[in-house]
This record gives C-alpha cells, structure tokens and sequence, in this order.
C-alpha cells in the first residue's frame, strides 16, 4: 500500500480487537461477560454494572445517524481534498453509538435519522477504517 498520510489510530491490548475485526469486515464492540451490555469505544470497566470480564462481538454493522457535523476548515493537511467532510454519530442497530465519516453521499443529503451501514476501508497493512455508507435497502 503507498503512505498514509492522514492521522492513524495507536493500535493497543484494549482496543487491538476493534481493528482486527475491522480488517477482517467486521463491526466489533465489546460486550460485558457479567450483564451482557454492549459498548463502544472500549474501556476497561463496563458502564452500566463496572464488571471487567469483557469479550468482543461482531454487530450487524447496520444503524443510524444520531447527529452528524459538516467540517469546512482544514485542521490536518492530508484532509484537504476532501473538505467539506461529514463525520456522523452513528447509534448502531445493536446499542453502541460510534464516530464516523459517512461517504458515498452529499452533505446536503445527510439526515437525522438517515439508515446506514459500516464500509471498510483499509488504509495500511495494520489498519483498515470503518467509515459509514448509506443502507439503501433500510427503511429510514
């Protein structure tokens, strides 16, 4: 693959399964072995009932945008062509809610409420990122 030149994610034990599965094609969250919630991003303690045996699931890779925002000014170099940029609030299907870029579509089309699925986009040998495309066979 050529460089990457965009900002990459540190790679670490907590969330090293996330992007495994990423590059397998798999939407991963982590799922607590004492009460069953599902979360994202991962933590060390789960949210609702602070157990520590914690697994990690594959989700549907489906949701919908919560809230999203259209990014104009350019804070890093290497997003430059891409301006304006939409990054959106994605509540998956399953629970956890997630950032995310959402392509394949305008900006003036994006819309609360608007049914997504996850698209995987492998940018290194170690990291593929998991962006959003319209579900175009979802209800909204």
């Amino acid at each position: 693959m050529n460089a990457y030149a965009k900002p990459l994610p540190k790679i670490d034990a907590l969330n090293a399964p996330y992007w495994e599965g990423a590059r397998l094609g798999e939407l991963r969250v982590q799922r607590c072995l004492d009460c069953g919630t599902l979360s994202f991003p991962p933590s060390r303690h789960c949210a609702h009932c602070l157990g520590e045996r914690k697994d990690w699931v594959a989700t549907s890779g489906r949701g919908t945008v919560q809230t999203f925002g259209v990014f104009h000014r350019l804070y890093f170099p290497a997003f430059e062509a891409e301006l304006p940029y939409a990054v959106v609030l994605v509540k998956l299907d399953e629970g956890p809610r997630l950032y995310s870029n959402l392509v394949g579509v305008t900006n003036d089309a994006i819309r609360i409420g608007m049914r997504v699925r996850a698209r995987f986009e492998p940018v290194t040998d170690a990291v593929t990122l998991v962006k959003f495309e319209p579900d175009e066979g979802a209800a909204s």
